[in-house]
């Protein structure tokens, strides 16, 4: 009797420190939340989430009907845009273009970002969403998406190339992998050197505070193929149901 009764006090000890560590969990993630983050825009970063986006001067129908200098040309300037966005930098008309080729289903398909063969594109609607906040330098260059044959357009509003030209440092570069390890290897990429980050560890980064200080969408040179965003401007997006396609990941700010 003794012993059955020792039992049902212990079990009632479980359950009631189970029950604290639930509380006290919840009520630590209530305090992870207020605390300051940014977001990352994982998508640009993530090869299995490119949608089928060309641009023109990539396909062979192109390159056939042009003179081999211009195909030539058209191959130096791909290479340009391809190592400057990533860098931050301003592109040109040339480096941008305008046509690109998207072959989406018989509707349309509408997320308010794309990923266009590695390239971050927004819609005008979330265009609309991201200008009422402080974007810095960035520039939004206007595209066209057509079908391959290029007899009609196959999106229902306007997508533009998103070129952030806002510079800010991250933080622990380190997480993303040590130089030589060929999972996360560090590459000399456009005269300098950077972290290649894996799809699914964005959420190990740490933000420092000084990145905080800014316009509310920001690139580090250091990290290609990664946005970062303010938790207001991620806050906007998700209000106006803007927020699909981006891929985000919070990501927490603190000292190193």
């Amino acid at each position: 009797m003794k012993q059955n009764a020792r039992k049902k006090v212990q079990a009632a000890l479980c359950s009631e420190t189970n029950a604290r560590r639930i509380i006290e969990g919840k009520l630590m993630a209530s305090e992870d939340s207020n605390a300051q983050c940014v977001w990352i825009a994982t998508t640009v970063n993530n090869i299995n989430v490119i949608e089928g986006v060309s641009r023109r001067e990539y396909t062979d129908n192109w390159r056939k009907k042009q003179s081999a200098e211009d195909v030539e040309w058209s191959k130096s300037i791909l290479r340009q845009a391809a190592q400057s966005w990533k860098r931050g930098d301003l592109l040109t008309k040339e480096q941008v273009g305008s046509v690109y080729h998207y072959n989406s289903k018989a509707e349309y398909y509408t997320a308010p970002f794309i990923n266009g063969g590695g390239k971050p594109m927004v819609s005008q609607s979330a265009k609309s969403v991201l200008e009422q906040f402080d974007l810095g330098d960035t520039v939004f260059h206007p595209l066209t998406l057509m079908d391959s044959t290029e007899n009609h357009l196959t999106t229902s509003e306007r997508y533009y190339f998103l070129n952030v030209c806002n510079k800010r440092p991250m933080g622990n570069y380190d997480v993303l992998g040590p130089e030589g390890d060929i999972r996360s290897p560090l590459n000399n990429i456009g005269n300098g050197i950077c972290y290649l980050p894996r799809s699914n560890q964005e959420s190990k980064l740490v933000v420092i505070p000084v990145a905080l200080d800014g316009p509310d969408i920001w690139l580090d040179p250091k990290v290609p193929n990664l946005l970062f965003l303010s938790d207001r401007l991620v806050s906007g997006l998700k209000d106006a149901q803007m927020d699909r396609g981006w891929g985000l990941v919070r990501c927490p700010v603190g000292r190193l």
